[in-house]
């Protein structure tokens, strides 16, 4: 098997702020297309939360996918913002359609400060009742559930607002035993400037909690446009390294958003 090119490597920071660290993707600009073999060996060596590669068709449309140490992920939101933000340094355009396994996302760089946007169809959730399995998988048991997408799609749990989600204990050896799904634990934000708060957790796909997570975001988008009746929102992620996220919910379709850096 012939070696790999040297490949362009770029940093990229998303979802922090001056008191947020946020979460990392590397992004590489690929000539030419690599295999899926060679794609998933660069992102374990990489072992970053996720490693992006960018096939460019045209002058604005791309085929990118995602990898983190040990999967493929098939929709990843803030490499989605990444991959916008590296197209913008290299290309004079500021608007992206960003071709990925799962859809098809319109992406956009701002040019006035540091913020991407991407455009995703909204993933609607609906009430279950709390799998017996909750009692077992946390220290604080929820006060509602629902399920979004197909059977390898989301859990949404809710806590109430006086819960302090940086203090909630999450089973991962229960979550694997009992369902193939994501979780995400989300509550109606107590702290001034959020609207909710959130957590997200995968073990079953190689991520045990999540620093920053655009997919999760994505589901909460529409889960609280049901509860609150608004449409705008800008969320806190509370992983040990924090992360700020925004977004809105327009005509059926989310919009997610959030500071993106590409580190020097």
């Amino acid at each position: 098997m012939p070696p790999i090119k040297p490949l362009t490597r770029h940093l990229v920071r998303v979802f922090a702020t001056p008191d947020l660290e946020g979460t990392t993707a590397v992004v590489y600009r690929l000539d030419e297309s690599l295999s899926s073999s060679d794609m998933q060996a660069i992102a374990s060596n990489d072992k970053a939360p996720a490693t992006c590669f960018i096939h460019q068709v045209s002058a604005q449309e791309c085929n990118v996918r995602f990898f983190n140490a040990t999967h493929e992920i098939q929709l990843c939101g803030h490499g989605l913002l990444a991959c916008a933000k590296v197209l913008a340094e290299y290309d004079n355009a500021l608007s992206f359609r960003l071709d990925t396994p799962q859809t098809v996302v319109e992406a956009h760089v701002s040019q006035e400060d540091t913020r991407v946007e991407i455009q995703l169809d909204a993933l609607p959730s609906y009430a279950v009742d709390i799998p017996l399995w909750a009692k077992d998988c946390f220290n604080i048991p929820p006060e509602a559930a629902s399920l979004a997408g197909p059977d390898s799609g989301y859990w949404v749990m809710r806590w109430p607002q006086s819960t302090a989600l940086d203090q909630l204990n999450v089973n991962s050896r229960v979550l694997v035993e009992n369902t193939q799904r994501a979780l995400i634990v989300t509550q109606k934000s107590q702290v001034e400037g959020y609207d909710y708060g959130f957590r997200y957790f995968a073990p079953q796909h190689g991520v045990i909690e999540d620093k920053a997570t655009g997919s999760a975001h994505r589901v909460l988008l529409s889960y609280w446009h049901q509860q609150l009746n608004q449409c705008n929102f800008k969320a806190r992620q509370y992983s040990k390294e924090g992360a700020e996220l925004v977004g809105r919910v327009v005509n059926g379709d989310v919009w997610i958003s959030g500071n993106v850096d590409i580190q020097r």
